[in-house]
């Protein structure tokens, strides 16, 4: 952009840039910016006129981003926090702060932690709003670098410097089975566990858990009756079949009230994974990001007692 074209930019152009590229609607966008439709259409007309170029094109729900468009997002993106940092910088006013949050998690860590972030952001900051992203992303890294997501809860780490990874929980595998299930009348040896059927998640999303070498390290296998791609179709299918499970403890206590299921320890001892709660250092000073990371992070533990902690750089 030439020197002429910035004075004439109004920074009230970059975040509505910025509503439409996350929401892909127009009307979505509008929403979230307590805009009318015709007003955020109005901005992005002037915005078009100063880009040279249509920056977003209609698609089958909504718009798209051109080529240029996705140029431009990071440093948009980069350009607002760093602009709301410095404003913000002694703090930020629940009642009046906006902000759309995403959010990359597993299903059953959703069931766990969502309802209690939403519960107190509805409490403390009304202005704020989520949208989560759940199951196997295989480019969830490059999202967070270019601002797309801006917390990630995940099952490894990430190993970039510019993205701050660390722990913030475990994962404990229990045996699900249900109410009364036959095979459970006595103690399950290594040997029943492998003769049971079992539902198990699919072989992409299978391979970043540990259970299956935990079962081979003891020479027990798992009979693989039915696949499937979300922790929560485990439960139903558990509660109406002699089918059997391998879930995080944390998740079956959460849910195990509404299905005629119970826990059972696991005769092959499996092995403990940690959870990761990874963002982009960028946000790390950001006082809306530290809300949401501090919130999340008390709802995990609010629901299983962990204690584990996060190194000093995820709180500072």
């Amino acid at each position: 952009m030439s020197s002429k074209s910035l004075r004439n930019l109004d920074l009230n152009l970059m975040v509505v840039f910025e509503a439409i590229y996350d929401s892909g609607n127009i009307s979505q966008a509008a929403v979230r910016l307590s805009m009318t439709q015709p007003a955020v259409s109005n901005a992005l007309k002037r915005l078009r006129d100063l880009m040279g170029d249509p920056l977003f094109i209609k698609a089958k729900r909504g718009v798209e981003p051109t080529l240029k468009a996705r140029r431009m997002i990071r440093p948009v993106r980069d350009a607002l926090r760093l602009i709301g940092g410095q404003i913000d910088k002694d703090g930020i006013d629940p009642a009046t702060y906006q902000r759309h949050f995403r959010i990359l998690l597993n299903d059953p860590l959703e069931a766990v932690i969502m309802p209690t972030v939403v519960k107190a952001a509805m409490e403390q900051m009304p202005g704020v709003t989520f949208e989560t992203l759940t199951g196997f992303r295989p480019d969830f890294v490059s999202e967070i670098n270019e601002g797309i997501l801006d917390l990630a809860l995940y099952i490894f780490p990430i190993a970039q410097p510019d993205i701050v990874s660390d722990p913030f929980g475990t994962i404990d595998a229990v045996l699900v089975a249900r109410r009364g299930h036959p095979a459970f009348r006595k103690p399950v040896t290594a040997e029943a566990l492998s003769k049971l059927g079992h539902i198990v998640l699919a072989p992409e999303m299978r391979s970043f858990v540990q259970v299956e070498q935990s079962l081979a390290a003891h020479r027990a296998t798992r009979h693989a009756v039915y696949t499937v791609s979300k922790l929560w179709a485990f439960p139903a299918l558990i509660e109406r079949t002699d089918l059997v499970g391998i879930l995080p403890r944390w998740f079956v206590q959460e849910i195990a009230a509404n299905f005629d299921i119970e826990i059972h320890e696991s005769p092959v001892p499996i092995a403990q994974q940690h959870c990761y709660i990874s963002w982009h250092a960028r946000n790390t000073n950001d006082p809306g990001h530290r809300w949401l990371r501090e919130t999340v992070l008390k709802a995990f533990r609010s629901k299983t007692g962990e204690a584990v902690q996060p190194s000093v750089k995820a709180m500072r």
